[in-house]
């Protein structure tokens, strides 16, 4: 069978084994480049456990030793095993198009053929083929945003786009950014940089996207620049994290919005800043979190108890 993703796949096998009359669990996966690859869901009473054998009759036998309870675990051995397979997907798609297998007129060894050749074809080439494509986007579509920049070896350094999906959020709930370079690294080291709102149902929307090459002062202020000329004004709070580089961009390009720093950075950091004895073994976390979380106290109050 084939599933959309692995949540339609557990939920489906929730189902089967509810009907069947037992239950299940998570069991092995196995990641490359950390997107889960494959996973086995099992039935929760597979394996055996251990028994431990205690011999009540020896003298020496700790006292406060005692027998294990009978484990639930059976030895069950129904499971089903997931496969995360790109290529038997797109067969699969191709095959509800056409109307059958044999209507496809290539099987899935010829799919994986195709895509192997279409890798070894873009090769070194992938960087230019995406700005390519964005660039015809923004010729031909008047509300498609798009810059990029380049090292002086031709090496692509930054890439800044925004649709007509992310302009008409950005005029409706773009009072306040949240712009954020936190995320993984590609493997060519570029960082993604989204910029994101909050809708009035509070649910994120994207109101642009940029790659970058480094992190630097410089690369952010060409960043900002972007965002400003394909929205034409600049939001009225920006919210990032304490990263140096953003405050001096920001400054520079945007020197009338509020800039504040993302409260969850801040309390991420805060077991190194002030050691884990303090924050685990005592009500420090409790206090500082009742007063940082609140909207329930005055300026004044917040000050005091603070510095408490």
């Amino acid at each position: 069978m084939i599933f959309d993703n692995l949540e339609s796949a557990k939920s489906f096998y929730k189902r089967y084994a509810l009907a069947c009359g037992f239950s299940i669990r998570k069991a092995t996966q196995w990641k490359s480049r950390g997107t889960i690859q494959g996973k086995y869901f099992v039935c929760s009473k597979e394996g055996q456990k251990a028994v431990k054998e205690v011999d009540t009759l020896d003298e020496e036998h700790k006292p406060k030793q005692k027998r294990r309870k009978p484990s639930q675990c059976t030895g069950c051995e129904a499971r089903i095993r997931l496969e995360l397979t790109v290529e038997v997907r797109a067969f699969n798609i191709m095959r509800t198009i056409f109307g059958g297998f044999n209507h496809v007129g290539a099987t899935k060894v010829d799919c994986k053929n195709f895509k192997r050749g279409q890798n070894l074809y873009i090769s070194e080439y992938d960087a230019e083929m995406v700005v390519q494509r964005l660039m015809r986007k923004k010729q031909y579509l008047p509300n498609f945003s798009c810059e990029y920049t380049t090292t002086p070896d031709g090496v692509l350094k930054g890439l800044f786009w925004a649709d007509e999906y992310a302009k008409r959020n950005f005029y409706t709930f773009g009072d306040v950014v949240s712009f954020d370079a936190t995320y993984q690294h590609n493997k060519y080291n570029m960082v993604f940089v989204p910029f994101t709102a909050i809708d009035n149902h509070n649910c994120n929307v994207t109101l642009g996207a940029a790659l970058l090459g480094n992190e630097t002062a410089e690369t952010y202020t060409w960043l900002l620049k972007c965002f400003k000329d394909a929205f034409g004004y600049a939001p009225k709070v920006l919210v990032t994290d304490q990263d140096p580089a953003m405050k001096r961009a920001i400054e520079d390009v945007f020197p009338d919005t509020r800039h504040r720093l993302c409260m969850w950075h801040i309390m991420d950091k805060l077991s190194g800043k002030v050691g884990s004895k303090l924050c685990n073994e005592t009500d420090f976390k409790e206090r500082l979190c009742d007063i940082v979380w609140t909207y329930q106290i005055t300026p004044d109050q917040f000050e005091q108890q603070w510095a408490a």
